[in-house]
């Protein structure tokens, strides 16, 4: 076994790493706050790339500030929100077989089915998400188990020897804390190939002095017991989410809503005016004369030379187009379908609505590829803690993904249907390909075929008695042939 850091090692490894732990939170947090529509508080430093407010022709008048605070969308989550929707994970096999392994039931003990959504989220809209796993106990039956945790990167950064590494150097969490006294600090968990590190850091880590180590515990795995999830990462090790490249244009979308706000507000009426009036010949007249208008109030001179007019609104379309269009750029660049930015009729023919959503079906089988490793990691980490020494070592284990491609189901049956019958395909494998249908529906599906319940339901389903054959009709139960008995 290898030999535990010594307790200097870690402070000075962790006082290392703290300053890239830190800029990695920071990044994390603004991110979040354009996926949740509230970029508008990241204001934190102006310079910042992650900078959301709009630009305001006055920046002191309570009106305009108003209206900036009003401006702020998720559209960035919308973005996210698309993509995560398309990954579901429903299994995990290995090739040939047709059950789950042994580790899927680890995945449901700790409610998996649910983490994922979030896992995946934060990962496209961060760009980086961790999995953590750590021996555990069941709460309920207190039999030994595997506990599978999720990190998202505003607590967690791991760092690798290489780019090409599949497991981590070292991973670091904090959490920050207060104390009765009102004292800040950080509580700082520190991962490495055979401990947990526990660590507490007193403001902001900037002397040695701050830094203090309170205890460490050996875990089973001789690797960090860290997986990262990236939603993209190029060669040179830096992973991008489906948020930060496209800021500028978010900001563009922001600034065309405050505009157009802006206009509503203060140019959307016609303006009347009257000009020639006499002069006033006292203050009592003159105040009357600068009363403010009501909007249906009559505009009225005595004076010959006086004239009338209005000033016309401003219009409103150009301002929309606009919008429109950096939505519709939008669209383009992320690869989310327009109907789901423009809010356009949902009223698709299948056809279409698939050859709409293609773009992101391509994103989402790119996200998938990591997305995958990212769960088989986890999955050989389970197998480890829990003994299942094969797979452990299954590294040609495959994750299945729910099918999430927008088709009908006369499409869907019309192909299977062809591929039974002219490709001999075997049912068992094609009912896994009917959209919506779950591995508890194949299950339930074979125990029929099997017993023979599923043929007698489909024939009772058609209309039809297997038995009519050698059933006796009512009339000849009754002995009636249709004459009259007494003939």
């Amino acid at each position: 076994m290898a030999r535990v850091m010594s307790k200097s090692s870690v402070l000075t490894l962790v006082r290392t790493y703290w300053p890239s732990w830190r800029r990695s939170a920071s990044d994390a947090h603004a991110l979040d706050a354009w996926m949740r529509g509230e970029q508008y508080d990241v204001t934190d430093d102006p310079e910042h790339w992650a900078f959301g407010r709009p630009y305001s022709p006055r920046d002191t008048e309570e009106e305009y500030d108003d209206l900036g605070r009003r401006t702020p969308t998720p559209w960035a989550g919308l973005v996210v929100t698309s993509l995560a929707q398309t990954a579901y994970v429903d299994g995990v096999r290995m090739p040939g077989k047709t059950e789950n392994m042994k580790v899927w039931n680890t995945w449901q003990r700790n409610r998996w089915d649910a983490k994922q959504g979030p896992v995946h989220r934060a990962a496209i809209g961060h760009g980086l998400a961790y999995g953590l796993v750590l021996p555990g106990v069941d709460p309920l039956s207190g039999e030994k188990m595997a506990k599978m945790m999720a990190r998202s990167a505003k607590k967690m950064s791991a760092w690798y020897a290489s780019d090409d590494d599949e497991w981590a150097q070292v991973a670091i969490e904090a959490e920050p804390y207060k104390d009765d006294k009102g004292n800040k600090g950080w509580n700082v968990t520190v991962y490495d190939d055979t401990a947990i590190h526990y660590v507490t850091c007193k403001l902001d880590g900037g002397s040695d002095s701050d830094w203090e180590y309170i205890s460490y515990e050996t875990h089973p795995l001789r690797v960090t017991p860290v997986a990262r999830l990236a939603n993209r990462i190029d060669l040179d090790g830096r992973a991008t989410g489906e948020i930060e490249p496209y800021i500028p244009m978010l900001r563009r979308i922001d600034q065309d809503t405050f505009d157009r706000l802006i206009v509503q507000r203060f140019g959307a009426w016609k303006i009347r005016y009257i000009a020639g009036m006499a002069k006033p010949s006292d203050a009592a007249k003159a105040n009357m004369q600068a009363m403010k208008l009501k909007v249906e109030d009559l505009l009225i001179s005595t004076n010959a030379d006086t004239k009338f007019g209005t000033l016309d609104s401003t219009p409103l379309d150009g301002f929309i187009k606009a919008s429109d269009a950096d939505l519709r750029m939008l669209s383009a660049i992320t690869q989310t379908p327009p109907h789901h930015l423009l809010g356009l009729s949902s009223n698709l023919q299948a056809e279409s609505l698939a050859a709409a959503e293609s773009g992101l079906q391509r994103k989402s089988t790119d996200f998938k590829m990591n997305a995958g490793e990212f769960h088989e990691q986890m999955f050989r980490m389970v197998a480890t803690i829990e003994n299942i020494p094969d797979e452990a070592k299954a590294f040609d284990m495959q994750v299945r993904w729910r099918d999430t491609e927008s088709r009908s189901m006369t499409q869907a049956a019309d192909a299977l249907g062809k591929m039974a019958v002219q490709l001999k395909v075997p049912l068992e494998m094609l009912w896994e390909k009917l959209p919506g249908w779950t591995d508890g529906d194949t299950e339930r599906a074979k125990e029929l075929a099997e017993s023979g319940e599923l043929d007698a339901l489909m024939q009772a389903l058609a209309g039809t008695d297997p038995n009519a054959g050698n059933a006796a009709t009512p009339a000849q139960q009754t002995g009636d042939s249709g004459a009259d008995s007494g003939a």
